[in-house]
């Protein structure tokens, strides 16, 4: 493969644009906690929108997308909107407002303010949070090494 002047460009400037953007980033979220966790509470539901939507891409949900578009043909396409078109609504409309006014930091927080921490039912309201995104953390890490396996597994040459 040979890159031309072009491509070359393109890559070059890709890789600035990346650095300076998170050495911007770096520097505002660098203040304080809230800066780093919630940006300050000033990023606008638009964009937090988009950052939740870039962050449920990964190649294995590519690779099923394929695979329902393989076998349901182009009415696949509405599968998707199924589970999370409604969540996202639920999440915009009623849980982020909640999150947002409870000044907590992460779901753990959250519940145990929801629910009085002092009390047994509080303590393991919160015990089974992090189990559960621990547990969720794992399974997740575990699907994307799973997929990235098997689209890799085409490239390399070893089997």
């Amino acid at each position: 493969m040979e890159l031309h002047l072009l491509d070359i460009a393109v890559i070059v400037l890709y890789l600035i644009v990346m650095i300076v953007a998170g050495s911007y980033m770096s520097r505002k979220a660098s203040v304080d906690l809230d800066s780093y966790f919630l940006g300050s509470k000033k990023i606008p539901w638009y964009y937090l929108s988009v950052s939740n939507v870039g962050g449920m891409f990964d190649i294995s949900g590519t690779m099923w997308l394929v695979y329902i578009t393989f076998v349901y043909g182009m009415k696949s396409v509405f599968i998707p909107w199924i589970w999370p078109l409604f969540n996202q609504i639920f999440l915009m409309v009623y849980l982020a407002a909640w999150l947002r006014r409870s000044n907590v930091l992460t779901g753990a927080e959250w519940i145990t303010t929801r629910f009085d921490h002092e009390t047994n039912g509080g303590k393991l309201a919160h015990l089974i949070t992090v189990i559960f995104s621990i547990v969720s953390i794992i399974g997740f890490l575990s699907y994307g090494f799973v997929g990235i396996g098997k689209f890799t597994k085409i490239f390399l040459p070893w089997d």
